[in-house]
C-alpha cells in the first residue's frame, strides 16, 4: 500500500513540474510577442551601402631634392696638443687653468723654470760682445798697419833714392864702396820692415773671418737660449677651450711631455660615410642637416666642403666632409653645441631637384599604398599597390595636402593623378568597399617644396 502511494506522488510531482515549465515558456513567449510588437525599426544609413568613408589625396609631381643619409664622428678643424720643449720644472700654473676654461691666444697656461736658459742667454750675449770687441780691435789694428805701411814705403823709397845718389857719387869718385854697402843695408832693412807690416795686414782678413765665425756661433747659441727662455713660458697658441691640463706645479717635465690640449669649437668637420651611389648627385656646398644619435632631438646645419676622391671597397661607402660653424659661447646655455668626438647622423640635401610623385609617409606600409579603384556599378574598392620609395623628406606641399609634413618620394609604382587613401588605413583590406572623398591636391604641374628638408 505504501509503495503504491509513493509511486502516485512521484507521478503527480512530474506533472506539476511539467506544467510549471510549460507555463514559464508561455509567459516568455508572451513577453517576446509584446516586445516584438513594440519594436521600432531604425533608419538605415545610406552610406553603409556605399562603403567605409575615407580621405584621399591626388598624386602630383613635385620638384624635390635628393636626400642622402650618412653617419660620422665630429672632429675639430683647429686643435692643439701642447708639449714641453725643454727639460725644466713647472714653477707656476694659474689657479684658473682648468679643463673647460675659454682661452685667448697668448694666455699663460704654465711657466717653467728658466734659470738655465737665462744663464745661457747671458753667456751668449757676453761672448758676442767679446767677439765684437775683437773685431773692433782688428779694424783699428788694420788702420794702424796701413798707416805704418805708408810710412815704410816712404822710407824704402828714400833709402832707394839715397842708394842711387851714393852710386852716382861713387862713379864720380866722390863716394866709396862702403857708402854703397851702407845704403844697400839701409834699403834692405826698410824693405824687411815693409814686408813684415804687409804680412801682418794680410793676416787680418783671416783673423776677422775667424772672429766673425765665432761671433755667429755665439749668436746661434743666443738664439737657442732665447728660444728656450720663451719656451719656458707656455701660452695658448690660439683662441679655444681648454680640454685638459696634464701637469701640476712642481712637476719635472721632459722634452715632449704633454702639457695641455686646446680645442676650437667655432669650426668643426664631420666625415660622413655615405653610399657610393650618392657620388652622382652630391656637390660641394650642398646643405646638410645633422642630428645626434640619442634620445635628445638636437639638430645642426652644415654644408659639404669637399668630397673624398676614393671610395671604401669593403664598406661600399664614400666620404663626404661637412663643415659646421657655431658659437661655442652658447655652451651650457640650454643650447646644443656640437662637440668633437660626438657621433651624428647627417642628411645631405642635394642642390639638384627633379619632379617626383609624393605621398604622405603614413600612407605607406611595407612599400605598399592603398589606392581607390575605378568606380564600377558596385562602388569604389580598395586596391593595394606596391611602390618603390626613393627616400623620405620633411616639408609642406600645399598643392598636395596642406596638413602633411612627412612625405615619401616615390621612385616607381605610381603615376600622377592617382587617388591615394590616407585615412582608416588600419581597417582597410584589398577589395573592400569604400566611400572616398573628392581628394585633394593641385594641378599635375610640378610644384615647389616649402621648407623641404631632412629625410633618408
Amino acid at each position: 500500500m505504501n509503495a503504491k502511494s509513493s509511486r502516485t506522488l512521484r507521478i503527480i510531482s512530474l506533472f506539476v513540474r511539467a506544467g510549471v515549465a510549460v507555463l514559464i515558456i508561455l509567459i516568455a513567449g508572451g513577453i517576446f510577442s509584446v516586445l516584438m510588437s513594440m519594436r521600432v525599426d531604425p533608419e538605415r544609413n545610406p552610406s553603409e551601402s556605399k562603403g567605409i568613408p575615407v580621405r584621399t589625396i591626388t598624386t602630383t609631381a613635385v620638384s624635390v631634392p635628393r636626400v642622402w643619409e650618412g653617419y660620422g664622428t665630429v672632429r675639430a678643424m683647429n686643435s692643439s696638443t701642447i708639449s714641453a720643449q725643454l727639460l725644466a720644472r713647472v714653477i707656476e700654473r694659474p689657479e684658473e687653468i682648468e679643463a673647460g676654461l675659454e682661452l685667448t691666444e697668448g694666455q699663460l697656461i704654465v711657466r717653467l723654470d728658466s734659470a738655465d736658459a737665462i744663464s745661457r742667454v747671458q753667456a751668449a750675449e757676453a761672448s758676442i760682445a767679446s767677439f765684437q770687441a775683437q773685431l773692433d780691435n782688428t779694424d783699428a789694428q788694420e788702420a794702424r798697419l796701413r798707416e805704418q805701411i805708408e810710412h815704410a814705403v816712404e822710407e824704402r823709397d828714400i833709402d832707394s833714392r839715397n842708394l842711387d845718389r851714393v852710386r852716382e857719387a861713387a862713379q864720380g869718385g866722390a863716394g866709396t864702396d862702403a857708402d854703397i854697402d851702407t845704403r844697400i843695408s839701409a834699403l834692405r832693412r826698410s824693405e824687411r820692415a815693409l814686408a813684415a807690416l804687409e804680412q801682418q795686414l794680410e793676416v787680418l782678413p783671416a783673423r776677422r773671418d775667424e772672429i766673425r765665425a765665432l761671433q755667429s756661433n755665439a749668436r746661434a747659441s743666443l738664439a737657442l737660449a732665447q728660444e728656450d727662455l720663451e719656451r719656458a713660458t707656455i701660452v695658448s697658441p690660439m683662441d679655444g677651450i681648454l680640454q685638459d691640463v696634464y701637469v701640476e706645479e712642481g712637476e719635472l717635465l721632459n722634452v715632449g711631455d704633454q702639457v695641455a690640449r686646446i680645442v676650437d669649437l667655432t669650426k668643426l668637420e664631420i666625415p660622413l660615410r655615405m653610399p657610393i651611389s650618392a657620388a652622382a648627385t652630391i656637390r660641394e656646398g650642398d646643405l646638410v642637416n645633422l642630428r645626434s644619435d640619442g634620445p635628445v632631438d638636437t639638430h645642426w646645419q652644415g654644408e659639404v666642403s669637399r668630397i673624398a676622391p676614393e671610395a671604401d671597397a669593403a664598406s661600399r661607402t664614400m666620404t663626404v666632409f661637412v663643415e659646421v660653424a657655431q658659437d661655442p659661447s652658447r655652451l651650457g646655455l640650454n643650447e646644443a653645441v656640437l662637440l668633437p668626438g660626438q657621433f651624428v647622423i647627417g642628411r645631405v640635401e642635394t642642390s639638384e631637384r627633379s619632379p617626383r610623385v609624393l605621398v604622405p609617409r603614413r600612407a605607406v606600409s611595407a612599400d605598399r599604398v592603398m589606392m581607390v579603384g575605378a568606380g564600377e556599378q558596385n562602388g569604389n574598392r580598395v586596391v593595394p599597390t606596391d611602390i618603390r620609395v626613393s627616400h623620405y623628406i620633411n616639408g609642406r606641399f600645399e598643392s598636395i595636402d596642406p596638413d602633411e609634413t612627412e612625405w615619401a618620394v616615390v621612385e616607381s609604382g605610381l603615376d600622377q593623378g592617382e587617388r591615394i587613401i590616407v585615412s582608416n588605413l588600419d581597417v582597410l583590406v584589398g577589395g573592400m568597399l569604400i566611400s572616398p572623398d573628392n581628394g585633394s591636391g593641385g594641378a599635375p604641374a610640378s610644384a615647389s617644396a616649402q621648407d623641404a628638408g631632412g629625410g633618408s
